[in-house]
């Protein structure tokens, strides 16, 4: 039986999921029937998506329980299933599992949740994440934040694909707490569940939707945090301006640093930490953090080693030149501060290098940003041919002969191929703009 299976203690958690409420017992009861249904079929990977979240959870800690590797995906239309380049064995049709090809070599029968991530680059890698390391995680995660008798509401306000919000569904069930799903993510929605609902004390999104969020309506927000205990954010990076104007509201909130790769490599108490607030915490017992330096500089990429590493990618030898002695490269830029806290700085594909200088992509995009008064911006550096072609993505019209003045004035000596401007810049859910969205906007 596998360890998240056993992890499972719903005796004082209860889901609620919005629409409709859910008995704790009921669904234990169908993970169990379930697992039963397919325990017969030959072990193999599953293709697993699902719109409602129940039926998701359901079908998550079956093929658990029943030992079968489990495919996050983001759709279940058979055609895009086949055309993964992965070797997905099955997918559900409602409760059966349907065949798609027989078993190879490449199931590697160590109960992995292979998860589909790219960032912003479209360049799509398969994650092997072990069982183990969701559940020591998890563990990790818990011991920080939940007092003895500590019992929880938390809203889980990001996609279940997506290794944040199972990572936080696992805790919270691991722990007894419980928890409850949106039936959809927007920020209407949002809205909505905190008008409907006065039992919600914590809630779980990503770093992109939240700072998003709280560009909306102020009042309403300010009231909803005040009825939250703490906010966990996703590991994508979340600014200290903000981090402070959710202290003053007296609601805690909880940062980690890590991705796909590395799971929570650090935890933040902000509350308790106040003077490191411009950190994103130290690393869990059992991972380690270390900077790789070149020449002479303060910063340095980042590396992690631990029990949170995934496997693999399914492209080993990708994954192997971001090994290096047993070291994983991150490819973030940042440096460890005296007490090991650590300081995150930026991606080093954030680094531009016009004319033999280098320039952070983020502090040009602030200057304007302050400068010309925009909320969305974004510089998007295009390689093409061995050439780095730089766009502008911006929700305000600037003249260039105005914004190359100003730059001028700073000594910043950088041209763009195209200012791109959109009324609305849609970042998704997860705070991110797909390099596909990019190409379409500078074709338009």
């Amino acid at each position: 039986m596998s360890n998240l299976f056993k992890e499972i203690n719903l005796s004082k958690s209860k889901y609620i999921y919005y629409e409709k409420k859910y008995n704790t017992y009921d669904i234990y009861r169908k993970i169990i029937q379930l697992s039963k249904k397919i325990e017969n079929k030959k072990r193999g990977v599953v293709s697993l998506y699902s719109k409602n979240k129940i039926d998701f959870i359901i079908k998550f800690y079956a093929l658990c329980k029943s030992g079968f590797e489990i495919y996050l995906n983001d759709n279940n239309n058979k055609k895009n299933i086949l055309k993964e380049r992965i070797n997905i064995h099955y997918y559900f049709k409602n409760n059966n599992l349907i065949k798609l090809n027989s078993l190879k070599s490449n199931f590697v029968n160590n109960k992995l949740i292979i998860l589909k991530t790219s960032g912003s680059t479209n360049l799509n890698k398969y994650v092997y994440l072990t069982q183990k390391n969701i559940s020591y995680v998890s563990t990790m995660m818990n011991k920080n934040m939940f007092k003895k008798n500590n019992i929880e509401n938390e809203l889980i306000f990001a996609p279940l694909n997506h290794a944040f919000a199972f990572g936080r569904l696992h805790s919270l069930i691991k722990s007894k707490n419980s928890f409850s799903i949106p039936d959809y993510l927007s920020f209407s929605n949002f809205f909505n569940i905190f008008e409907k609902s006065n039992n919600i004390s914590a809630l779980s999104l990503t770093s992109g939707f939240f700072v998003k969020l709280l560009k909306l309506d102020s009042v309403k927000i300010k009231k909803i945090l005040g009825k939250i205990n703490y906010i966990q954010l996703s590991s994508g990076y979340f600014p200290i301006k903000l981090r402070k104007k959710i202290l003053k509201m007296k609601t805690n909130l909880f940062i980690n640093y890590g991705m796909t790769e590395a799971m929570r490599s650090t935890f933040l108490d902000c509350m308790k930490y106040k003077n490191k607030i411009h950190t994103e915490g130290k690393p869990f017992a059992g991972i380690k953090i270390k900077i790789l330096k070149k020449d002479g500089s303060s910063d340095g990429e980042i590396m992690i080693k631990g029990k949170n590493l995934a496997k693999s990618y399914s492209n080993k030898k990708e994954w192997n030149s971001r090994i290096i002695n047993g070291w994983f490269k991150t490819e973030d830029l940042g440096k460890l501060d005296k007490d090991n806290f650590l300081i995150y700085s930026s991606r080093i594909s954030d680094n531009l290098n016009i004319n033999d200088i280098n320039y952070s992509k983020l502090s040009i995009e602030k200057l304007i940003q302050n400068k010309f008064k925009i909320s969305n911006i974004k510089i998007i550096n295009i390689k093409n041919k061995n050439q780095n072609k730089l766009y502008l993505l911006t929700d305000k019209r600037i003249k260039k002969e105005t914004l190359y003045k100003f730059l001028l004035i700073k000594k910043i000596k950088v041209s763009f191929e195209k200012i791109i401007y959109r009324k609305e810049i849609n970042s998704g859910t997860l705070g991110k703009i797909s390099y596909n969205k990019f190409l379409k906007y500078i074709n338009e």
